[in-house]
């Protein structure tokens, strides 16, 4: 059959429907499943929007009965009404084995000494406020809101806690207003980790609320000091390890850091407060341990016992060493020596006899205490780097050439090859050169 032959075949009627058979017969099958699994398709997509639309409609429903009115006071301001949490505590309150107001009982200049900060000596420590805050990120970029500023301040030895709340986003003006405020009337300011974290984040919200920054007061950071004290011993010192290792404080039901945004979220939502409730109470805590670990700091840097962890003396007494506290330094020396300890905390702690010994202009007795400690050193870099103070000393302060010749052998590990090369070179002309001025040639 040619190509006209096929043509004439399909327009003509009885040709089509002869050619078409065979399809309609099995599109006659295929139609009914399709259609079926169309409808199938078609009846569970709309149970998924029902059910979609009744559980909005419940949601909708819970947030209107939900209590709108919040559960603490609002004070009326130039900027909208802030909203506030506050608390009282009593001097005699105390958080784990430390009172809140021992964090008044001492002076400005041990808080300057701990802090190593020379600005805070003679402050007014009764004016000093302590600062905390919950945010909805630990990331600190722009995106992140600090929510709850927690601040703490004395009147009359009584801790004043006083927590400002961001309703919604947006809302921030007034709390930011209030902050500037109580900086302004602070002698200095507290906080943990807020040097690196909670400053930068307010910084930043004043900057982007387009308000004034306001001058910062001398800032202490309570982290940098723990770490300097308690790390050695703890390992770590997040707040709430130093508030169960040192305080004896353990907090019962208190909400995981992580969760914190996640309220915060939640009750921006639904408007239910309840769900900010663990977050002041964390707060609060957060504030009052400040002033318990401020007080606890301050007590032992005054008065070094020799029945404390000898690595807490020890520590204590590098800090009082940087911040030119040598009496104190020696004293917590002392006690690191008489407390119970290993032999390398023994010979760190001779090591640094030593330093306060030399640095008072004593060599004698620096080197006396050095070379006691070397006896109780095992590591080969340790015990590599106590050669090399040892032959300094005997060679500049004491001029004990072959004692620095002795100690100068062993200190490759601590100056490298090249200038223990040069040590060594330099001593030895130094040795012979003495030995001949000391027995010259007698000539005819």
């Amino acid at each position: 059959m040619d190509f006209r032959q096929k043509l004439a075949r399909l327009k003509s009627p009885v040709g089509r429907n002869a050619e078409a058979e065979p399809t309609e017969d099995a599109s006659t099958h295929e139609a009914p499943a399709r259609s079926s699994r169309i409808e199938h398709l078609r009846a569970l997509i709309g149970e998924v929007v029902q059910r979609d639309h009744r559980r909005e409609v419940r949601r909708e429903a819970d947030v209107a009965a939900a209590p709108r009115a919040l559960p603490w006071p609002a004070v009326d301001t130039p900027h909208g009404p802030l909203h506030v949490v506050e608390r009282w505590l009593d001097p005699a309150h105390h958080h784990g084995n430390a009172p809140v107001a021992g964090a008044l009982a001492y002076s400005a200049r041990t808080l300057a000494a701990l802090a190593l900060d020379p600005s805070v000596a003679e402050l007014d420590l009764s004016r000093m406020l302590l600062l905390d805050t919950e945010t909805t990120g630990l990331s600190g970029g722009t995106g992140t809101v600090a929510f709850l500023v927690g601040l703490a301040s004395f009147t009359d030895g009584v801790l004043r806690i006083e927590q400002l709340i961001v309703p919604s986003l947006g809302a921030e003006a007034p709390v930011l207003a209030r902050l500037a405020e109580c900086l302004r009337q602070a002698s200095c300011v507290v906080t943990y980790n807020g040097k690196s974290f909670d400053w930068p984040l307010l910084r930043t919200r004043y900057v982007l609320s387009r308000m004034a920054v306001p001058p910062l007061p001398p800032h202490v950071d309570l982290l940098h000091v723990s770490r300097r004290i308690w790390k050695p011993r703890l390992g770590g010192v997040r707040l709430t390890q130093v508030e169960r290792e040192i305080l004896r404080f353990e907090r019962e039901g208190d909400i995981d850091g992580a969760e914190i945004p996640a309220r915060y979220f939640g009750f921006l939502r639904d408007g239910l407060a309840e769900r900010l409730l663990p977050v002041i109470e964390h707060n609060q805590n957060d504030l009052i341990a400040l002033a318990a670990m401020l007080g606890k700091l301050s007590a032992h840097f005054e008065c070094a016992d020799k029945n404390a962890d000898a690595r807490d003396s020890l520590a204590f007494a590098r800090l009082a060493m940087r911040a030119s506290e040598t009496a104190r330094a020696f004293d917590f020396v002392k006690a690191a020596l008489e407390g119970e300890g290993t032999s390398t905390l023994k010979a760190s702690a001779l090591a640094l006899l030593g330093d306060l010994h030399r640095r008072q202009g004593d060599a004698q007795a620096a080197a006396a205490v050095l070379e006691e400690g070397l006896l109780l050193i095992t590591d080969a870099s340790a015990s590599a780097q106590a050669h090399f103070v040892l032959a300094k000393l005997y060679e500049h302060e004491l001029s004990e050439l072959a004692l620095a010749n002795r100690h100068a052998l062993h200190t490759e590990l601590a100056e490298g090859p090249v200038a223990h090369g040069r040590r060594l070179g330099r001593l030895r002309r130094r040795l012979l050169l003495r030995q001949a001025v000391s027995s010259p040639e007698v000539t005819p």
